[in-house]
C-alpha cells in the first residue's frame, strides 16, 4: 500500500514540482521559487504512511512533518501545494478501504500459576520472558497452560470466542480491533468466565504492540469448582494466580 501511496503522489506532484526547480530561459539569475508551510489534515490512522509517501514524492524540495496524528505539516514550493492538497485528498478518500483490508491475529492463553519451584508447561515456551517478568515481581511460580484461543479479525470490526472450561462452564472472549496504525493496534476486549477459576470477568483497552505478549489481567487462582452435574475433583495445589495474555500479529493486507 505504501507503493501505491508513492505512485499516487509522484505523479501528482512531478509537474509542479519540476516547474518549480527548472531554471527559466537559462538565466542564472532567476529568483528562487517562494516556500510556504501549510498545515493538512489527514485520517490519524494514514497519518505515518502518508508522511513517508509525500516526503518521499517531495525528495529534496520539501520537508514534511507529522505533529500529530491527523496533522501533516508540510513546506513546501507555493507551486506544488496545490497538487499536495489534491494529492493528500485523493489518499485519505481512499483510506476506509485501506483499513478494512488491515488484519490482525489475535491469541489469547489462560494460566495458572502455582507458588514454588517447578516447570513450567512447555506449550508456554514461547511467553517465558513475560512469565519471568511475573515472577520477578510475585516470587518463585511455576505455569500451567488451562487453555488458549485464536481469533482474526479486520480494524474497525470485532467478534467472539465462546469456548468451555475444562470443566464445562463456558467462557467467553469479545473483541473490537478499534484501529491499526503502523504498530500500534487499538483493541477492546472484555472476557467472562463461569468456571470461577480466579479470573471471573473484565474489560479493558489496551494499545499492543504487534507480537508481543501482554499481561491483560490477573486475579487470585483457585480451586476447579466442581463440574458441570459433577463432584468437586481433588486439589492438591491451589493456584496462586491466574493471569490472562494477549499477543497481537499483525497481518499482510489482503487484496
Amino acid at each position: 500500500m505504501k507503493h501505491t501511496h508513492r505512485l499516487i503522489l509522484g505523479s501528482t506532484l512531478l509537474l509542479a514540482l519540476t516547474a518549480c526547480q527548472a531554471p527559466n530561459d537559462g538565466r542564472v539569475g532567476q529568483a528562487i521559487a517562494p516556500m510556504e508551510l501549510k498545515i493538512y489534515a489527514v485520517p490519524p490512522e494514514q497519518t505515518p504512511n502518508l508522511t513517508e509517501a509525500l516526503g518521499n514524492a517531495l525528495g529534496k524540495v520539501g520537508n514534511v512533518t507529522m505533529p500529530a496524528p491527523g496533522k501533516l505539516l508540510v513546506y513546501a514550493p507555493r507551486d506544488a501545494q496545490a497538487s499536495i492538497s489534491a494529492a493528500i485528498t485523493s489518499l485519505g478518500n481512499a483510506s476506509p478501504a485501506d483499513q478494512k483490508s488491515a488484519q490482525v491475529n489475535l491469541h489469547f492463553w489462560i494460566v495458572d500459576g502455582a507458588t514454588g519451584p517447578g516447570s513450567d508447561d512447555a506449550a508456554l515456551q514461547p511467553l517465558s520472558a513475560t512469565l519471568d517478568t511475573v515472577r520477578q515481581t510475585m516470587g518463585t511460580l511455576h505455569f500451567r497452560l488451562d487453555q488458549t484461543l485464536s481469533a482474526m479479525a479486520s480494524a474497525g470490526h470485532g467478534g467472539s470466542i465462546v469456548a468451555t472450561t475444562s470443566g464445562g462452564y463456558p467462557r467467553a472472549i469479545d473483541f473490537t480491533v478499534n484501529t491499526i496504525n503502523g504498530n500500534s493496534i487499538d483493541l477492546d476486549v472484555g472476557y467472562d468466565d463461569q468456571g470461577r477459576g480466579g479470573l471471573a470477568k473484565f474489560r479493558t483497552q489496551i494499545d499492543a504492540e504487534p507480537g508481543h505478549y501482554v499481561v491483560l489481567a490477573q486475579a487470585p487462582g483457585a480451586c476447579a469448582p466442581a463440574p458441570l452435574g459433577g463432584i468437586s475433583p481433588p486439589c492438591p495445589e491451589k493456584p496462586a494466580l491466574r493471569l490472562f495474555i494477549v499477543r497481537a500479529d499483525r497481518l499482510p493486507p489482503h487484496a
